[in-house]
């Protein structure tokens, strides 16, 4: 997949960043002579120093901001290509201040960060039935035009998946992915997410079921339209936010740790163009029908077996994978010989 960091064309990090900038200086008089350091606006758009210096620079250059002597720190300047005065006490900027100015950039930030975890995932997750592999993270870096703390970050969280993992030496690693261990992480869920939805029973409230069993319904009526998108939302709704209404945040933890199988499901699914999740939909409804009848353990109970039954399907699945080519290599992968 061809990942663009921005919604528009794909442009350097830096220059997004000066865009950015640009515009809000431009659209808000009071940042007109404010102060501002360097590491500040680092943490507002999520990213190194480095790209937002860049970025600083190229204000410097239209005359939207002047460096205050040799510090990390920058004085904006609202109106472009007039000559500059920096006003005798400028008004330092916090990150708490700046905010308040960039709510628009910090919801752009929260959206990209989505799409890239998405992304990244998307790409390892359709790989991990085809042998091992390296992730290079300065590759990924330039890739997706953000930092190596950034690839860290949403390689740490998918480690917490068991999506990657790490070698002897620290490198992270990605597969290969076999039907034992699907079957162990199906039989230890199997036992664990049980226990969660007996827990979380008690502050479930029935308005909420009864939307995750309309879903359901509808999905079951129309099963030839479900999308990658709307399968998600099903799994999510039994496994991941029924479930988090247990106080058991160990538990949820641990639950959490075994769950990639919820990652690969629809990865397996993809290469006959085919969505076999008819078979599951009854199974959710089931379970939602028991706690709309207040029987938390037929239910628990119910949730068993679905699991173990999705369990049987995903490895008949992986099994026949095998026929398929291997899907394009990202250039942030390397096969391990």
């Amino acid at each position: 997949m061809n990942f663009v960091h921005k919604k528009t064309l794909p442009q350097p990090r830096y220059r997004q960043i000066y865009d950015e900038l640009a515009t809000t200086i431009e659209a808000n008089r009071p940042l007109d002579g404010a102060l501002v350091n360097l590491g500040t606006l680092a943490k507002i758009f999520k990213t190194s120093r480095t790209p937002v210096y860049q970025a600083l620079q190229m204000l410097e250059a239209d005359k939207l901001a002047s460096r205050v002597g040799r510090k990390a720190e920058f004085i904006f300047h609202r109106q472009s290509g007039q000559k500059i005065q920096t006003p005798p006490m400028p008004v330092r900027y916090t990150e708490s201040d700046l905010r308040l100015f960039f709510k628009n950039v910090l919801d752009t930030e929260k959206q990209r960060s989505a799409d890239l975890h998405q992304d990244i995932e998307q790409q390892i997750a359709s790989l991990l039935p085809f042998g091992e592999f390296w992730v290079n993270e300065q590759k990924a870096a330039d890739h997706y035009h953000v930092s190596r703390t950034i690839i860290r970050q949403a390689l740490s969280k998918f480690a917490e998946r068991g999506l990657v993992g790490k070698d002897y030496r620290s490198h992270w690693t990605v597969g290969p992915l076999t039907s034992k261990m699907l079957n162990d992480l199906f039989m230890i869920r199997s036992k664990l997410e049980p226990l969660a939805l007996i827990e979380a029973a008690a502050s479930l409230k029935s308005k909420d079921i009864h939307q995750c069993l309309e879903r359901c319904y509808s999905a079951r009526d129309n099963a030839n339209d479900l999308n990658q998108e709307n399968i998600k939302q099903l799994e999510d709704d039994l496994h991941v936010h029924l479930l988090e209404h247990s106080k058991n945040t160990s538990l949820l933890r641990f639950i959490n740790q075994s769950q990639l199988a919820l990652v690969v499901n629809d990865v397996l699914a993809k290469p006959r163009n085919t969505r076999p999740f008819s078979a599951a939909i009854t199974e959710h409804i089931i379970i939602y029908e028991y706690l709309l009848r207040g029987a938390v353990e037929p239910a628990a109970m119910a949730l068993e077996t679905h699991i173990l039954l999705s369990a049987k399907r995903t490895t008949q699945r992986l099994k026949a994978l095998s026929i398929f080519p291997m899907p394009p290599l990202p250039s942030w992968l390397t096969r391990h010989a």
